[in-house]
């Protein structure tokens, strides 16, 4: 097949917002910071002016990726971090289970494919991948899907030891169900000489007694190590006694910060757009651990913050004055997280995907409130894996990728009326036009006579149309239960190319494609991405 990539523009459900930023930079240009045609140069010159605590950082940052078996490439590009001239290309996703979803892997290699190119430029880039282990939204992070052996879509879920509602991920702790978890993710994935090294890799990293935060960084860098990637978990109290400072800042302008998001979400809507994060005049950039729980804080007219759901509440100076004393009592909302972020490290450029890179219009105003650069944003590699057996079945068909988007029961519509039955769906055709135009011609000469009959026959019309339509949903059906091979064909495209009606890279998990093609598809992906291509790529493997 010769298809190799589709526009965004013909992929469901693809906001307005991101589809400008791909194909229209200029036209957003007002909510993010861009070159402007300057050289990368100038703006890697922009980052390392600033201020950054680059030793301790990277400490932490070995003392984290040697806990979790990262080799010699990662190892070094820590100490790239303590160089003045140093920046980062930095991603991150939520710590889902057995890595999660597919896309987390392309943002894996597309940072590490940008910092290559910076480097290639002359700048000294570090490729990071931030874990996102604050986040308290268990129920986002406790699966992952794959296709089994009989060809549908599996959820595999972690059930055991299941946390106090708002409780950070990253404190999660690993019990000993998550050896059936593996079993049962290794026993709906293919039998392959893969495997064996897949189930080692997988037990190495998801120990009971391991954080969920910490097993999603062990198989990251199990996947992507060898290509230099390095972790940061921004849950390491050191972290959070070094962003402090910024959570202090934050929390003193809190009113501010909060109104100058509302206005940019305002301008964002009038533009057109959606604004992706909810905010508020009352909304607190800051999230307060309370009995272990990540409670979010609202501001009150009297300038009192309210602890949400429960009666506790703190004047500006309490709080302010608990945030500089105690600051990994707190952690960072959306709207603040990148801007901790970007106090720690200096990111010359952000890899997001489309969710990521529609809050990131929010959020200039906060950086600029805070006196903080804002990164330039760039997004992710998007792809779609198709395997041999399954461009076959599109091939044979004549279907395109495309195609999927319309629904099982269009794409059995079109395969019977192309090839297995194209006669008959010749004469359904031949029909409609026919029924149209004499419903025309009776509608015409109804007119002349009484126009209210006119209108009568327009339910009949619909009436009549209906019932066509209805019988040729039959024919569908009934042709292709006459031809199960082609039915069967036709049904397992779905659950692995466009799962519960969604891209794959956000449903299904690597694991599956591991299974099947071995770490070599890694390499391949690694070699293939080209994360500075708008559009969504279909590789064939």
């Amino acid at each position: 097949m010769s298809e190799s990539a589709i526009s965004f523009r013909d992929i469901p459900r693809t906001s307005r917002l991101f589809l400008d930023f791909l194909y229209d930079r200029e036209r957003v240009a007002g909510f993010y910071h861009g070159r402007n045609g300057r050289p990368m140069a100038e703006r890697i010159a922009e980052v390392t002016a600033g201020s950054f605590a680059r030793d301790e950082v990277a400490d932490i940052l070995l003392r984290q990726n040697r806990a979790a078996g990262a080799g010699p490439e990662t190892l070094a590009n820590i100490e790239r971090l303590r160089a003045p001239d140093s920046v980062v290309v930095i991603t991150g996703q939520q710590a889902g289970l057995f890595t999660g979803p597919l896309f987390t892997i392309y943002k894996a290699i597309s940072a590490i494919r940008l910092a290559e190119r910076l480097r290639d430029e002359g700048a000294n880039a570090v490729p990071m991948f931030w874990i996102a282990s604050e986040d308290h939204d268990f129920a986002e992070v406790n699966h992952c899907r794959v296709v089994n052996r009989e060809g549908q879509l599996t959820t595999i879920t972690y059930t055991a030891c299941t946390p106090k509602e708002g409780k950070p991920v990253g404190h999660v702790t690993l019990c000993d169900e998550i050896e059936q978890n593996i079993s049962d993710l290794l026993a709906a994935l293919p039998e392959s000489e893969f495997v064996p090294q897949l189930a080692e890799d997988l037990r190495a990293a998801y120990q009971p007694g391991t954080s969920f935060a910490e097993a999603f960084g062990r198989m990251v860098l199990k996947l992507t190590g060898k290509y230099g990637i390095v972790m940061i978990n921004p849950l390491d109290e050191r972290l959070k006694h070094m962003a402090g400072k910024i959570y202090a800042e934050a929390m003193e302008r809190a009113p501010e910060f909060a109104a100058r998001l509302v206005e940019k979400s305002r301008a964002i809507e009038a533009a057109g757009y959606h604004a992706q994060v909810h905010t508020s005049p009352e909304a607190v950039p800051l999230f307060l651990i309370d009995e272990g729980r990540r409670t979010a804080l609202t501001r009150g007219e009297d300038n009192t913050f309210h602890l949400k759901g429960s009666d506790k509440s703190f004047t500006h100076a309490e709080l302010l004055e608990s945030v500089k004393l105690r600051p990994a009592g707190f952690s960072p909302n959306v709207t603040l997280r990148p801007i901790v972020q970007d106090y720690l490290l200096p990111t010359a450029l952000y890899i997001g995907g489309p969710a990521e890179i529609a809050y990131f219009a929010q959020l200039r105003a906060g950086y600029e409130l805070l006196g903080r650069l804002h990164p330039l944003v760039e997004a992710r590699a998007s792809l779609t894996l198709i395997e041999k057996r399954h461009a076959k079945t599109l091939q044979k068909h004549g279907l395109k990728f495309e195609d999927l988007f319309e629904g099982i029961e269009a794409v059995f519509a079109k395969v019977v009326e192309r090839s297995l039955d194209a006669g008959t769906a010749a004469v359904f055709d031949e029909t409609e036009r026919t029924v149209e135009e004499q419903m025309e011609r009776l509608r015409a000469s109804l007119v002349a006579v009484d126009p209210t009959l006119a209108d009568a026959l327009k339910g009949g019309r619909e009436k009549i149309l209906y019932q066509l339509n209805n019988l040729r949903t039959r024919f569908v059906h009934n042709r292709t239960k006459r031809d199960e091979t082609t039915r069967t064909q036709i049904e397992r495209l779905f659950p692995v190319l466009y799962p519960n009606r969604n891209l794959q890279e956000r449903e299904i998990n690597a694991s599956y494609f591991l299974a099947r093609y071995g770490y070599g598809l890694i390499d391949r992906l690694y070699e293939e991405i080209d994360p500075t291509a708008p559009d969504h790529r279909l590789l064939y493997i």
